[in-house]
């Protein structure tokens, strides 16, 4: 039986829903620094909704984001530093012994335009210092996240080959065959294989995208693998808003089946809240009841 542990939910629509400003580039970066209590409300409250996994405040929290917000080079990179370290140390202090922390690092410049990745030399530099930052900082694994250019997912890889912490990648894809920039999954997956990439995950992604990416994902992939999707009817804006959400019922729905084929991590992406995590944690946990009637009834059998 394989268990399935629980991601918790956004972070940034909490924030807005709170009456938060995340104005655009920074977006989330600096609350860490500015409105600490609020980043501990909220993992907090997905701790209480039962996550086992606490993703760190840290999707914009780098010099590159700093710089276009105006700081000089300097003080970008020691305050983009600081608001991580912070950040983490959030996360820290709300987790349990048994919560895994992630370090979250999101594409240098727009998750949702590839078109912008920096090149591979800034890359490698960048996503190098980010993760070893983190690493030093203290989280448990670092998790790449909504990844949908393939060159900047080799750059994130190729740069951390030497971490001593577990790296999970994350996709957003433009349909159930390709990632956002259009690569070949396949292509994608084949690749992942030969690395020591641990888990693959979807997120930020339709329902109907994730469910076409999974039946490429069982024939290609051999390793854990997971997903925590947008609970959006459309994809968010820039700023991470979702006008329509599905419900929680049919979210509900929608995860069963990813459990059913195999998903090792559930959680929940952009316009998500507690009560979607919570709904997973019972989702979960029924899951693993009827698993565990189920091996017990084999074992009486076959005494």
């Amino acid at each position: 039986m394989n268990e399935i542990k629980l991601l918790d939910g956004a972070m940034g629509t909490q924030l807005l829903e709170s009456g938060l400003k995340l104005p655009l580039p920074i977006w989330s970066g600096d609350i860490n620094l500015t409105h600490p209590d609020y980043i501990k409300k909220i993992h907090n409250s997905y701790l209480d909704a039962g996550a086992d996994i606490l993703t760190t405040n840290t999707f914009r929290t780098t010099p590159r984001t700093y710089l276009k917000n105006g700081f000089s080079f300097d003080i970008a990179n020691i305050r983009s530093r600081k608001s991580l370290v912070r950040a983490v140390d959030l996360a820290k202090k709300v987790a349990n012994r048994n919560t895994i922390i992630a370090g979250s690092i999101a594409p240098l410049e727009d998750c949702y335009e590839p078109n912008l990745f920096p090149g591979e030399n800034c890359a490698n530099k960048e996503f190098r210092e980010l993760s070893l930052w983190l690493q030093d900082a203290g989280v448990n694994l670092i998790l790449f996240e909504t990844m949908g250019c393939w060159l900047e997912i080799k750059s994130a890889i190729l740069s951390t080959n030497d971490l001593v912490i577990p790296r999970w990648m994350s996709l957003v894809l433009k349909d159930g065959n390709r990632l956002l920039d259009g690569t070949d999954l396949v292509k994608v997956l084949s690749n992942l294989l030969d690395s020591d990439i641990e888990m693959i995950l979807l997120n930020c992604n339709s329902s109907n995208t994730t469910d076409e990416a999974i039946k490429l994902i069982k024939n290609n992939w051999t390793k854990p693998w997971g997903v925590y999707p947008n609970v959006g009817i459309s994809m968010p804006s820039k700023e991470g808003i979702i006008d329509k959400k599905i419900s929680i019922n049919e979210f509900i729905k929608q995860v069963t089946k990813y459990i059913d084929a195999g998903a090792c991590v559930i959680g929940a992406c952009c316009g998500s809240n507690p009560y979607y995590i919570k709904a997973l944690r019972a989702l979960i946990d029924i899951n693993t009841k009827t698993l565990c009637h189920r091996f017990m009834y084999y074992l009486c059998c076959c005494i």
